[in-house]
């Protein structure tokens, strides 16, 4: 794959992921993989907070809304 290809691909990841923490920036030594790690949290994040969420209104109230 060109470089230029592969830029645009991690630009792209980046925007989807969003800023990357800076824990994981230092614990990470690639922006592939510093991609990645922030994915896996922000899904682990959105997680948490459905929890809350269906905590707080019930998972059944959910299920009815979609």
């Amino acid at each position: 794959m060109p470089m230029q290809e592969t830029d645009q691909k991690l630009v792209r990841a980046l925007e989807l992921v969003g800023p990357i923490d800076p824990e994981i920036a230092e614990s990470w030594a690639t922006l592939e993989a510093r991609i990645l790690a922030q994915a896996l949290e922000n899904v682990e994040l959105a997680e948490q907070r459905l929890r809350k969420v269906q905590e707080l209104v019930g998972e059944g109230a959910l299920v009815e809304c979609v």
